[in-house]
């Protein structure tokens, strides 16, 4: 579709505008959403008021193209906030040897409803073409109306890859409190271990197995990794019910052919040292809620014991800098990025 004389816009319709997203895109809408989970998730988290919300959000999702454009403008619809913490999109070029131009927006928090962001890719026109990557709001819900390139530019259907990495979690694995998706712990493992991955990770959620049952079904995953457990430290019944959800989950998880399985333990949060703010949210970070994380973490242990043939347990490899946390439970992309580096010592080797 021609704008006018200068821009041509992909809209969703065009297949050259391609879409990274565990569920399929309607690309007959005027906006196309990329879903990361079936519509009957939320009915199964009904009554979990943070995770039901979360579930919304695109993070690890992307819009590619593969084009000679130098720019591209995003053209976003319906951009709606749910925390106070920075948001952006990002863009990445991989560039025909081998290397990755990475372009961060601004910070989006100060926008919302439709906005247009214009970034570099770093191709030149009439060069080779490249494949472009953008990736969206890790927290923030948003639709997409389309993307708009210099009249000109080439563009082609992109080639997607095969996901090989399922990440689920929660909202470490989304990625609160990191302002670009690509500076989350699981993009930065992705890109140093070229795994294409479904990131599944939704902010204050407990144990759910049948959240993610769809997920495990979709093929034999060649890497599953479990980042769940922090959410049953709030209260004196949720410590009780997460030996039961880990047993189940875990049962779910080795009867697939998947091959490497991890679960990374709830991770060191600075209130287990009388560090860090009062409370999140309303909800209590003291010396109470440090000594249930650390009877999640020992019942979990315990449980997890039973399938070390088929599990690998990563146990708490969080960054003990209470300055990293702001909110006292998320850290900063300085802090993703010591996860990350302590999430690919333990698993490297084991999986490359």
């Amino acid at each position: 579709m021609q704008e006018h004389d200068s821009t041509e816009v992909l809209t969703p319709a065009d297949a050259r505008l391609g879409f990274w997203s565990p569920q399929p895109v309607d690309r007959s809408r005027t906006e196309a959403r990329l879903d990361r989970f079936p519509a009957a998730v939320a009915t199964t988290l009904v009554g979990q008021i943070g995770a039901l919300a979360n579930i919304r959000s695109s993070s690890g999702c992307a819009l590619v193209l593969c084009t000679d454009a130098p720019w591209l403008e995003v053209r976003l619809d319906r951009l709606r906030h749910h925390q106070g913490v920075p948001q952006a999109i990002a863009l990445e070029t991989e560039c025909v040897d081998g290397t990755i131009l990475t372009s961060v927006s601004e910070d989006l928090r100060e926008r919302d409803g439709e906005v247009a962001i214009r970034l570099a890719t770093g191709c030149e026109r009439g060069g080779g073409m490249q494949r472009v990557w953008c990736w969206l709001p890790t927290i923030s819900t948003v639709a997409i109306a389309g993307v708009a390139v210099p009249a000109g530019a080439r563009c082609q259907v992109p080639e997607l890859p095969e996901p090989r990495w399922l990440a689920l979690g929660d909202s470490l694995t989304q990625g609160f409190c990191v302002a670009s998706p690509t500076q989350t712990w699981v993009h930065r493992c992705a890109r140093v271990w070229r795994m294409p991955t479904w990131n599944l990770g939704i902010g204050g959620l407990q144990i759910e197995t049948d959240v993610f049952t769809w997920a495990l079904a979709q093929r034999a995953w060649p890497l599953v990794t479990i980042a769940l457990g922090s959410n049953h430290a709030w209260r004196d019944q949720d410590v009780a019910s997460v030996a039961a959800r880990t047993r189940s989950l875990a049962d779910h998880v080795c009867a697939g052919a998947h091959g490497h399985i991890a679960w990374l333990l709830p991770p060191w949060k600075p209130y287990e040292d009388g560090k860090g703010p009062g409370d999140f949210a309303g909800i209590p970070l003291d010396q109470a809620a440090g000594q249930r994380m650390q009877n999640v973490r020992a019942y979990m242990r315990e449980v997890l014991a039973e399938y070390a043939s088929r599990i690998q347990i990563i146990d708490d490899i969080g960054a003990r800098d209470h300055r990293l946390y702001p909110d006292g439970l998320h850290p900063l992309a300085l802090g993703s990025a010591q996860y990350a580096t302590q999430v690919q010592a333990a698993l490297g080797g084991r999986i490359l």
